[in-house]
């Protein structure tokens, strides 16, 4: 009779260790959820023949600086923004929310997946 109890339980935890594996938020991918953050606040100067030193368009020409990408962010070193703290609202303000910082180095630390095109 003490066997029961136990396969009962053992059951309920792969029930219910499944389930909150299935409803766990997927990782970002870079079709999804990376590029437009890039598209809005960095495509403007890492484009070809602009400013910047290499082109953030396409997931092969983002996928290799993923690491430095994730640093730059943290430090919030870019995208650049001179104007520094103020009250005032700037039309062409290219600094990231939190929430874009978090998916972009939310992204690099789940390997940088493409995702579906």
């Amino acid at each position: 009779m003490g066997v029961r109890p136990v396969v009962v339980v053992l059951i309920g935890v792969f029930v219910l260790g499944g389930s909150a594996s299935a409803t766990a938020p997927q990782a970002p991918t870079f079709t999804k959820d990376v590029a437009p953050i890039l598209y809005k606040n960095c495509s403007q100067c890492h484009r070809p023949n602009e400013v910047a030193p290499m082109p953030l368009i396409t997931y092969d020409q983002v996928r290799p600086w993923a690491r430095s990408i994730k640093s730059k962010v943290l430090k919030k070193e870019m995208p650049p923004w001179g104007v520094g703290r103020t009250t005032l609202e700037f039309s062409n303000d290219r600094r990231m929310s939190d929430k874009e910082i978090s998916t972009l180095v939310a992204w690099v630390d789940a390997g940088a997946r493409k995702g579906n095109d």
